[in-house]
């Protein structure tokens, strides 16, 4: 009996010197995990009473230690590709890993002082925060559809569960309800489109799908089934109309402390997610999923904006802005090249300060019964706590776009790069909607500076924790320096840290 030769299997070689340059690449993912998993030993080891505080600050610690080793790998001039190609510390992964740092460190501040004054178990909600940031941060540096799938789900999975953490309140246990069912469902949109891309090109690997595709293959009804799913799951996941209806209901029913993360997390992770995939992947694809996101960015600015005019929920208000943010946001994939895609870049960063400090300001008013996030409970807060009144105005005004403030300069990047790149019409409908969200955030301004004739002082005159204050120091602080040295930080290179120069 002759044997059959088995086919020669090509040796695999992996050195000590490449799995430190691998590991370098991904060295604030790595030290986020670490901490992740240091964190759910010292909850398990310490007694209940010591573990909330212990948690708390071994994961700012451990955010810090990602916050130094992003910006030094940023300093050095971003990355390359690593594990063969599945994941890169460029400049975008570095800028993300950044952005998500910070806005991890901010809500751990928060979360310390909201667990306290609710009574809950504070620890848990610190692992959920660390483990949504490393599937954040995983998306930011995806370089391949498995990867994207994998950094999506972690970080979905976390949310769900962070959103119900209030495991007595109804309105908690919607929440993680519907996040939970519509997430899926747009999880399941994503898987789907990846497979089919896969099935059209060949690979999962980004760089290699924008190598195998060229203009003919947009005509492969494969390929658009794909293009079009993943455009309809990563609309879901952006809070884009018309695939939105689980925002309001999830912001208004999670936990503040996690409403204010995933508000500008989900956001990061899913346009890093968005700008890989579409931008980076498919750029032969561009007029397909450009003509889906247009609609899109067009449908949330005009919904969002009108539908939060009539809102008496603060959360749900901010939820109503955040779907008109992300239109906002698309204009910049839309124009693509470095100026757009650097204009996304720095509006999110512009947006972690200035809507995470509104939300961190809705703190100060919650009690051991419960949040007070309905309008008339700012009425009289600017003479209660004047810092914080004033504050509270410029995250609105920043929202609304008034100079100088940064929300004003993240918006006039956009738009620029919008009609620099043929959508005007797009541009005009922003710039028409931006018009009409001035009356709601003004609204809440009117509300803070509303005199009142009684104050119940034994519960507005609690003492605020710091962790609160910190956070909304810091990003008033900077939403105003941002927007008075915005060219600055755009010299700086924060508008040069996309992943590609133009298309």
């Amino acid at each position: 009996m002759t044997a059959i030769p088995l086919a020669a299997t090509p040796a695999i070689s992996y050195t000590f010197g490449q799995a430190a340059s691998d590991l370098r690449q991904v060295a604030p993912i790595t030290a986020v995990t670490a901490t992740l998993l240091a964190a759910i030993l010292v909850d398990l080891a310490l007694p209940v009473r010591r573990r909330g505080l212990a948690v708390a600050v071994l994961s700012a610690a451990g955010l810090a230690v990602a916050l130094g080793l992003a910006a030094w790998n940023w300093a050095s001039g971003g990355g390359h590709a690593a594990y063969s190609g599945f994941a890169t510390g460029d400049q975008m992964a570095v800028y993300l890993e950044i952005l998500l740092s910070v806005l991890g460190i901010l809500t751990v501040a928060v979360t310390h002082a909201y667990v306290r004054r609710r009574g809950f178990l504070e620890s848990e909600l610190h692992v959920l925060t660390l483990a949504a940031i490393v599937g954040m941060m995983v998306l930011a540096a995806a370089t391949s559809l498995v990867t994207v799938f994998l950094g999506l789900e972690t970080l979905s999975v976390a949310l769900y569960v962070a959103c119900g953490y209030a495991r007595r309140e109804t309105s908690s246990q919607e929440a993680a309800a519907k996040y939970l069912l519509v997430g899926g469902f747009a999880s399941a949109f994503v898987l789907y489109g990846m497979a089919l891309v896969y099935g059209a090109a060949g690979s999962t690997l980004l760089p290699e799908i924008a190598r195998r595709l060229g203009p003919a293959d947009a005509a492969n009804p494969l390929l658009l089934a794909g293009v079009l799913l993943m455009g309809v799951g990563f609309a879901y996941k952006i809070s884009g109309a018309p695939f939105h209806q689980w925002t309001p209901d999830v912001y208004q029913g999670a936990p503040l402390p996690v409403t204010a993360f995933m508000s500008v997390g989900t956001k990061a992770a899913a346009f890093a997610m968005i700008i890989r995939v579409f931008d980076y992947a498919l750029p032969s694809m561009g007029t397909e999923w450009q003509a889906l996101l247009a609609f899109v960015a067009a449908t949330s600015m005009i919904l969002g904006n009108l539908v939060a005019i009539v809102q008496s929920s603060v959360k749900r208000l901010l939820g109503y802005s955040g779907i008109a943010q992300g239109g906002y946001m698309l204009i910049g994939v839309l124009a693509g090249g470095q100026r757009g895609i650097g204009a996304v870049l720095f509006y999110l960063l512009a947006y972690l300060f200035m809507n995470f400090g509104a939300f961190a300001v809705l703190t100060v008013l919650v009690t051991p019964t419960g949040e007070r996030d309905r309008l008339e409970d700012l009425d009289g807060f600017g003479y209660r706590h004047p810092l914080l009144g004033v504050l509270m105005t410029v995250f609105m005004l920043s929202l609304a776009g008034f100079p100088p403030m940064v929300g004003f300069f993240g918006k006039l990047f956009l738009f620029t790069a919008g009609v620099s790149a043929g959508w005007t019409w797009v541009v005009v409908i922003a710039v028409l909607t931006s018009v009409v969200s001035v009356a709601y955030y003004l609204r809440v301004v009117y509300h803070v500076w509303t005199p009142v004739a009684v104050v119940e002082r034994a519960e507005l005159e609690r003492r605020t924790g710091l962790g609160p204050l910190v956070a909304v120091g810091v990003s008033g602080v900077l939403s105003v320096a941002m927007g008075v040295f915005a060219s600055v930080v755009q010299v700086a290179g924060f508008l040069g840290a996309g992943p590609v120069a133009g298309r």
